[in-house]
C-alpha cells in the first residue's frame, strides 16, 4: 500500500476528510476486524495524534463516517427535488418508490456494499457506530405519505424482508454475476427487480 502525502497540519477541513475517506476504504478492504487506528492513520496520510484531535478516536470518526454522503444515500438524495409528487403518491407507490431509489443509489456506491458484506460477517463495537441512525433516512422519506397503510399489514416485518433481499442482492453483485436466474450486471435485470418490488408493495398495501 502507498502512503499517501502527509498534509500540513494546519488544513484542519482536509485533514477530517482525509480520514473519513480513510476509514471507509480501510474498512471496505479489511473489515471491522482489520480496522485500527493506524491502518486509518496510514490510508489519510495524518499523524494519530490528529484522529484524536479531530474525532476523539475510532469511534467518533466513524460516526462522521457513517453520515457521509460518501458511504449512505441522504434524503435529499433519494428524494431528489420531487417531494410533491411524492406526496401525490399512495403508500404502496411512496414505499415502493422508496426502494427502488434507495437501491440504485446503494448500487452506485460499490465501496458501501462492501462494507456491508462485513456487516453481515463480522460484529463488534464498530459495526454497532455504522448502523446507528441509518434508518432515519427511510423515515425521513415515509414522513412524505399521506395516507396511513392498512393496519392489518405488520409493515415493520414487511420493510425488513426487502430491505433484506435489496441488500443481498446488491452485495452479491460485488462478488457474483448470477443469482436465482438474475444477472447482477445487467441493467434491464435490476429493472425486474424493481418491478417486483412494485408488485410486492401494491399486493400487500394497496386499498381494494
Amino acid at each position: 500500500m502507498t502512503r499517501r502525502k502527509v498534509i500540513p497540519l494546519c488544513d484542519a477541513d482536509l485533514t477530517r476528510e482525509r480520514l473519513v475517506g480513510a476509514a471507509g476504504e480501510v474498512l471496505a478492504r479489511e473489515g471491522f476486524k482489520g480496522l485500527t487506528e493506524e491502518k486509518v492513520c496510514a490510508e489519510a496520510g495524518v499523524e494519530r495524534r490528529l484522529l484524536y484531535k479531530h474525532f476523539h478516536g475510532l469511534k467518533g470518526l466513524l460516526a462522521a463516517f457513517r453520515v457521509s454522503p460518501d458511504f449512505w444515500p441522504t434524503v435529499e438524495e433519494l428524494v431528489a427535488g420531487d417531494e410533491e409528487a411524492l406526496r401525490r403518491l399512495p403508500p404502496h407507490a411512496l414505499m415502493a418508490e422508496f426502494f427502488k431509489r434507495y437501491m440504485r443509489a446503494i448500487r452506485r456506491r460499490p465501496r458501501t456494499l462492501d462494507i456491508l458484506s462485513w456487516e453481515g460477517r463480522e460484529r463488534n463495537a464498530y459495526t454497532r457506530v455504522i448502523e446507528q441512525g441509518r434508518e432515519r433516512t427511510a423515515l425521513e422519506f415515509f414522513e412524505y405519505m399521506r395516507d396511513d397503510p392498512p393496519e392489518d399489514v405488520d409493515l415493520s416485518v414487511l420493510v425488513a424482508l426487502v430491505a433484506g433481499a435489496v441488500h443481498f442482492l446488491t452485495v452479491r453483485s460485488r462478488v457474483g454475476d448470477f443469482f436465482g436466474g438474475l444477472d447482477l450486471r445487467a441493467d434491464e435485470d435490476w429493472l425486474r427487480v424493481e418491478r417486483a418490488i412494485e408488485h410486492i408493495f401494491r399486493c400487500s398495501l394497496a386499498r381494494t
